[in-house]
């Protein structure tokens, strides 16, 4: 008869988290010639600011555990090989759990939901530009471009940032009342690129009479300085004032 022994092994091998949140594998033991014994788990190689438990902290030889690798937002961002130990009556088993530590994307655009309550991080132009607190997408304040009376000509607010580490995505959402045709009035918003020097149309010229809250989406990427221009264009004609709600511009 084979004499008391046991086998440890983690599912899965690997695992990715951002920072601040956590993995969870399977740490199960395998017993053999009749291993009764109690195993006692631990982990250590951990990055700082993680910290690992286990549930529950020891087994019998045959039975599993959940480990709980947490991280915080002090956690430095990288790779790291966890050995995880199961120490029985006699002997002591390891395996090796390789968790990578990503960085919490930050929201790189100033004053994207207006909550100051004015224009603050952005540069405004043309005759309309201001912030409203009817009706906004989140929160208390949105910004306005245009008005509820005609205006004349197109009113913008544009800001430049450099996308943050982690962040794939510029958002943002608009509100459009535009009782004329798009030939004359219209809501659009352009990506410049400044690190490539190239422009995007990321909302085409559009024109609606209530189009409600629309979310627009569009790639970028980390390290580029980028610079968005929110428009809404009037054309002044008396009856028909069109006017842009914009909300929540955010990089994600």
């Amino acid at each position: 008869m084979p004499a008391a022994d046991f086998t440890i092994s983690v599912t899965p091998a690997s695992g990715s988290v951002i920072q601040g949140s956590a993995a969870t594998p399977t740490v199960a033991t395998a017993a053999s010639g009749g291993d009764t014994e109690t195993v006692s788990l631990s982990a250590s190689g951990l990055p700082a600011g993680a910290s690992a438990v286990f549930s529950p902290p020891s087994v019998t030889a045959g039975g599993s555990s959940i480990l709980t690798l947490s991280t915080t937002s002090a956690t430095p961002p990288g790779t790291y090989p966890i050995t995880i130990t199961g120490t029985g009556t006699a002997s002591a088993r390891t395996t090796t759990y390789t968790i990578t530590v990503t960085a919490t994307a930050t929201n790189a655009i100033t004053n994207g939901g207006f909550e100051t309550g004015g224009l603050s991080g952005w540069t405004a132009a043309g005759p309309a530009a201001g912030v409203t607190t009817s009706g906004p997408h989140t929160g208390t304040y949105a910004a306005l471009l245009g008005s509820t009376s005609p205006t004349s000509g197109a009113s913008s607010i544009t800001q430049t940032f450099t996308a943050p580490a982690g962040s794939s995505t510029l958002s943002f959402w608009y509100n459009l009342t535009c009782p004329d045709t798009v030939a004359h009035d219209w809501a659009t918003a352009t990506l410049k690129d400044n690190t490539t020097g190239k422009t995007t149309t990321v909302l085409a010229k559009t024109c609606a009479a209530s189009s409600g809250w629309v979310q627009v989406s569009h790639a970028i990427t980390p390290g580029h300085s980028y610079a968005i221009t929110l428009t809404s264009k009037d054309d002044n004609r008396p009856g028909n004032p069109t006017y842009t709600k914009y909300d929540d511009i955010a990089t994600s």
